[in-house]
């Protein structure tokens, strides 16, 4: 299974962007995926922290698990963003420790899953009259607040509907959600679904 791979830019084209995350890395791009470099992309490839640990937790899956991580701080760092299970959590840290990394966890995941309904109700409001745009906030008031408190997106990976099921209309929305609306379409679907996912 293929992932996003870091790639640094080793060559000598000053107009070629010093990073690029992509599968299949471009010629001169050199291959600087590691779990510090997922995390650091926060500060100097301005990708938000759950994109970052969604990708670090692929990395660590495709290099063969938490085993196969040789440096100390990417141990580290994997444990303290709960990229790995309890076992491997348990060989670095101890209750008290990881305690205190979940609360760090849970106020990061908070504020990016903020960030990113914010992100997707500007580009939906910015598309749609005042009245259609003030439709949609009231019909997903309670479902971008499960959203951002508790990331809770659809019934299939959260066992509740949530908030990609009626942007889908699919589980308890289905025949009904933001396809029977209007003012659906497509753009503005997969638009938000993106923005929703830190896209």
């Amino acid at each position: 299974m293929g992932y996003i791979k870091i790639g640094k830019y080793g060559g000598l084209d000053e107009t070629k962007p010093t990073y690029q995350f992509k599968e299949v890395l471009d010629v001169d791009y050199v291959d600087s995926t590691d779990v510090f470099m997922w995390f650091e992309a926060q500060n100097y490839a301005d990708k938000d922290y759950l994109y970052c640990r969604e990708n670090a937790m692929i990395y660590i899956a495709n290099i063969g698990g938490f085993s196969s991580l040789t440096s100390e701080t990417h141990k580290e760092l994997a444990v303290q963003n709960f990229c790995v299970g309890k076992d491997d959590r348990d060989s670095v840290y101890d209750d008290n420790e990881q305690e205190l990394f979940w609360y760090v966890f849970i106020v990061k995941s908070e504020k990016c899953r903020s960030v990113r309904w914010d992100k997707a109700k500007s580009f939906a409001s910015y598309r749609l009259s005042i009245v259609d745009s003030n439709d949609l906030a009231e019909d997903t008031n309670n479902l971008n607040v499960s959203f951002v408190k508790y990331g809770i997106t659809s019934f299939n990976e959260d066992g509740k509907d949530g908030l990609v099921d009626w942007l889908l209309s699919q589980s308890s929305f289905s025949g009904g959600g933001f396809e029977n609306k209007t003012y659906f379409t497509l753009v503005l679907q997969s638009g938000i679904i993106e923005l929703l996912n830190g896209k």
